[in-house]
C-alpha cells in the first residue's frame, strides 16, 4: 500500500443503473442458466470472498476461530473457510432464467470486480480509482452487510420474536385483541395456529420461514441501498501498527461506546465511522460527512489504537474470526457471546411527548458490556461528535435505507 493512501476521498460516486436487465445482468442470468444446463452448479458458498480471506492468508493457510464453538481454532486453505452448502442457492423456476445458482452467479461477478478494485487499490490508492471502480467497491461493501448471516436472522427475528414483544402476545387475549385489529375472527383453531408458531420460532428464530428467493430479492435491494448510503461517506485508509483480524461481518459500525447503541441512532445512516478491514496491515474507515477526518497524513495507527481496533471488530463477528495462520488474537481476545439483531425498546416519540415501542438494530457482542471499545482509534475522534443527522423525513432515498436495515 502506498504511504500516501491515506488522501480523504470526498466526492459523488455512482452505483449503477437503477433497475432493468442490463447487458451485465444478462450476462449474469445467461452464466447461471449455462452452468444448469452443464449440471456444474456450484454447491459450496463462501460467506466472504475467497479473494479477500486471501489477502491474510500465508502458505495458502488462514486462521478461523469459532466464537460458538468453545472458540476453537484452527488453519485451513482459504477456499475451505467460511463456507456453507447451498447459502445462496433458491428454487429451480422461482427466478428469471429459471437456474437456482443465479445469487451465486451474480455474487460471483460482484466478487470479480471487487477484486481487480483492491488489487488497483493496493498499486496506487484509493485515490486512483475511477467512478466505475469506486461503484463496485461501493456495491461490494453492501453486499458484504446484506449476504451475512446477521442479516438474515435479523429478518428472521424480526418476523418471529420481535413480532411477539413488540404485540405483547404473552398478555391473556393478546392474539385475539391482534387478530380482531386485524379483521380477522379469532377462532380457537386460528388462536393455537399462532400460539405454536411464535413457540416454535422463539425458541428457535432461524425457524421463521423466509422463502430463498424472497430472501435473495431482500438481499439484493438492502445492497444497493447499502452502496448509496456509504457513498456519501468520507473514505480514508490507515496503516496498522499490528496485524488486524477480520471476520464473517466485516463491515462494521463505530459508536463512541460500543456498548451504547442508542435509539435512532442511523444505522448505516448515522453511524459516526464505519470501519472495514482492508487487509492484515491496513483498514479502511469510513467516516460521515459532518466529522472532520483526524490525522489524514498519518501513515500508521499506534499498537494500542490497533488493538481497540481489533476488538471492535471481533465484536461484529456473527461466528467466526479470521487472522493470518500464526495469529493469536482470535483465540485470546475477549469476546462477549452474540445478541438478538434487535432490542424493542421504549423511547420518546417525535413530539418528545408520548412513548413509543420501537426497534433498535444493530445489536452486537459488545453491545450492553461496560468494558466495551470506547472511542476505539483514539485519534480519529473528536473532542465532541455532532448528533447523528436526522435522516430525511421524507424521499425515496431513505425509505430504501430503511426498507434495507428493516427488512
Amino acid at each position: 500500500m502506498p504511504a500516501d493512501n491515506v488522501t480523504v476521498v470526498k466526492r459523488s460516486r455512482k452505483t449503477g443503473p437503477a433497475g432493468g436487465i442490463t447487458p451485465e445482468l444478462q450476462q449474469i442470468l445467461d452464466a447461471a442458466a449455462s452452468m444448469t444446463a452443464k449440471g456444474q452448479e456450484p454447491r459450496r458458498h463462501h460467506l466472504v470472498p475467497k479473494f479477500y480471506l486471501e489477502r491474510w492468508a500465508e502458505r495458502n493457510l488462514i486462521r478461523v476461530t469459532d466464537l460458538n464453538n468453545g472458540r476453537r481454532s484452527f488453519s485451513v486453505p482459504p477456499s475451505k473457510a467460511l463456507v456453507e452448502t447451498d447459502y445462496y442457492r433458491v428454487p429451480s423456476e422461482s427466478v428469471q432464467g429459471g437456474s437456482p445458482v443465479l445469487w451465486e452467479t451474480w455474487l460471483s461477478a460482484i466478487e470479480g470486480d471487487a477484486a481487480a478494485v483492491f488489487a488497483r487499490i493496493d498499486e496506487v490508492g484509493l485515490e486512483g480509482l475511477t467512478e466505475a471502480q469506486w461503484g463496485h467497491l461501493l456495491n461490494f461493501l453492501g453486499v458484504q452487510i446484506s449476504r451475512s448471516r446477521s442479516y438474515r436472522f435479523q429478518g428472521r427475528w424480526m418476523s418471529g420474536p420481535a413480532q411477539y414483544q413488540l404485540w405483547e402476545l404473552d398478555r391473556p387475549g393478546a392474539i385475539e385483541a391482534t387478530l380482531r385489529r386485524a379483521g380477522e375472527k379469532p377462532h380457537p383453531e386460528r388462536i393455537k395456529e399462532i400460539e405454536s408458531y411464535f413457540v416454535k420460532v422463539n425458541a428457535d428464530p432461524w425457524s421463521v420461514p423466509i422463502p430463498a428467493e424472497h430472501e435473495m430479492d431482500m438481499a439484493l435491494r438492502a445492497a444497493r441501498s447499502l452502496a448509496q448510503t456509504l457513498s456519501t461517506r468520507q473514505f480514508v485508509m490507515y496503516r496498522t501498527a499490528m496485524p488486524l483480524l477480520t471476520c464473517d461481518e466485516p463491515v462494521v459500525l463505530f459508536h463512541e461506546h460500543m456498548g451504547n447503541h442508542q435509539a435512532r441512532s442511523g444505522g448505516f445512516f448515522g453511524a459516526p465511522i464505519i470501519v472495514f478491514p482492508f487487509g492484515p496491515r491496513d483498514v479502511l474507515a469510513m467516516f460521515r460527512q459532518d466529522l472532520p477526518v483526524i490525522r489524514p497524513n498519518d501513515v500508521e495507527l499506534t499498537w494500542s489504537e490497533t488493538l481497540e481496533l481489533n476488538r471492535a471488530i471481533a465484536g461484529n463477528a456473527h461466528r467466526h474470526l479470521v487472522e493470518r495462520p500464526d495469529g493469536k488474537l482470535g483465540a485470546n481476545l475477549f469476546v462477549p457471546d452474540s445478541k438478538d439483531p434487535a432490542q424493542i425498546v421504549n423511547v420518546a416519540s417525535r413530539a418528545g411527548q408520548d412513548q413509543e415501542l420501537v426497534w433498535m438494530p444493530a445489536q452486537r457482542r459488545w453491545t450492553g458490556h461496560s468494558d466495551a471499545p470506547v472511542r476505539a482509534v483514539a485519534s480519529w475522534w473528536p473532542a465532541a461528535v455532532p448528533p447523528a443527522p436526522r435522516p430525511p423525513s421524507q424521499g425515496a432515498d431513505w425509505q430504501r435505507e430503511r426498507d434495507a436495515y428493516y427488512a
